[in-house]
């Protein structure tokens, strides 16, 4: 009898174990890898609309200048 609650043990211990391996792999090949990648694309679509509005202003000062 006690060698089997050693058993059940272990084998709790075991499927714990890899339960552990899965969640820190998923977090740490896929999770955070992909906020990553959407941070940066976000930050890239926002510099693309930062420089849009900056080449406006440019080219409306621009023509005051020159008139």
């Amino acid at each position: 009898m006690f060698v089997d609650l050693i058993i059940a043990a272990e084998d709790g211990a075991a499927r714990g174990i890899w339960t552990d391996t899965f969640g820190l792999l998923f977090t740490y090949g896929i999770l955070i890898p992909a906020l990553v990648t959407g941070l940066i694309v976000v930050a890239m679509v926002s510099g693309r609309g930062e420089k849009k509005d900056d080449d406006e202003i440019r080219e409306r000062w621009a023509r005051r200048r020159r008139s």
